[in-house]
């Protein structure tokens, strides 16, 4: 087995800088880092992590939460598993693991703070979850290192994309247009869902930027963030025959299930009124018409997370809010008027 003191020999190194290189510890160069591991991977060297435990007092584990009955969205929403993703790519660079936090360990039931205690994890990702849970803020109230990703906790370094400016923006792009009565199917408002409530201020803030004035009943919130919840409050527009000629969706499913209501009442998007989404999720430009929407970035989301953590982790102070742009993309769901 190939060990750090055969990697400092043959770089003519010491065995606590190779330590330290691999460890990405700030006080050896780049260069030499470089070096380190670029041989450790020739030579096929793997860490014990605990020998690393013993040495630097940690576990290399890494713990997630995620209900998946929250916001009525499992772990293969397509937001939420490519933030996991790069966020589990990006501390596996770094040397930790990703541990899924349960309140089942065998025959046993445990609290979320009781699973992180027993296995000892460095730090916690809070990635889907209600507020007001008070296992959740047991868990955030303790000595463990936390951060969240897309769903706002009190007192916790959160990051998400910025909700506000596009909604803010894409008001105006529909006034451009010629729309006057601009509607908005928002997320459910049952627990504070952030991305819902800051979509609906933007919302508001873009109608008075362009000097409409907001009209409630041009307002529906969907009872969840999935197709279901869209096709439902598109049936409410029409059965409370409130007239409109756009609509901004806080989240594609939402978008499409307004399509699917068109669909099966044979309306036409956009000869009857232009859609906008907000996510960019891959069938959106394979929908009938292919959605206008904003370009959520999980990537970097999961990336800027697992970047948050580990300075949490390292005893670095962080900001409460890390808000990432998102892109606009325009496709054929809207149309002049």
């Amino acid at each position: 087995m190939v060990t750090i003191y055969d990697i400092a020999r043959r770089l003519g190194v010491s065995p606590p800088t190779v330590s330290k290189a691999l460890n990405n510890q700030p006080d050896i160069s780049e260069e030499t880092k470089k070096r380190v591991r670029q041989l450790a991977e020739e030579l096929g060297y793997t860490p014990n992590s605990s020998a690393r435990g013993l040495i630097t007092k940690k576990t290399w584990l890494i713990g997630m939460i995620y209900e998946e009955d929250h916001l009525g969205v499992g772990v293969e929403h397509p937001l939420f598993s490519g933030i996991m993703n790069a966020f589990k790519n990006k501390i596996e660079q770094e040397g930790y693991e990703l541990l899924f936090i349960s309140k089942n360990l065998g025959d046993q039931q445990l609290s979320y703070l009781e699973h992180c205690r027993y296995r000892r994890v460095d730090g916690v990702l809070v990635l889907n979850g209600n507020s007001e849970n008070l296992e959740i803020k047991r868990v955030i109230h303790s000595s463990i290192p936390v951060v969240s990703a897309n769903i706002v906790f009190p007192n916790v370094c959160t990051v998400t994309s910025d909700n506000v400016t596009p909604s803010r923006e894409v008001v105006r792009y529909l006034y451009n247009l010629g729309h006057r009565r601009i509607a908005h199917i928002s997320g459910p408002l049952d627990y504070y869902a952030s991305a819902a409530v800051e979509r609906l201020e933007g919302y508001k803030l873009g109608l008075k930027d362009v000097g409409l004035d907001y009209d409630p009943a041009l307002v529906i919130h969907a009872t969840h963030w999935n197709v279901t919840g869209g096709y439902r409050a598109m049936e409410s527009f029409l059965h409370a025959q409130v007239p409109f000629t756009a609509i901004y969706c806080g989240g594609d499913v939402l978008a499409l299930g307004v399509m699917k209501y068109c669909q099966d009442h044979g309306i036409s998007i956009p000869e009857a009124f232009s859609l906008v989404g907000f996510d960019d999720y891959e069938w959106a430009s394979y929908s009938h018409p292919p959605l206008t929407t904003f370009r959520q970035n999980r990537k970097a989301i999961g990336e800027a997370a697992a970047e948050s953590l580990i300075k949490k982790i390292n005893g670095e102070n962080l900001p409460h809010r890390i808000l990432l742009p998102v892109e606009f993309i325009e496709r054929q769901s809207c149309k002049k008027i």
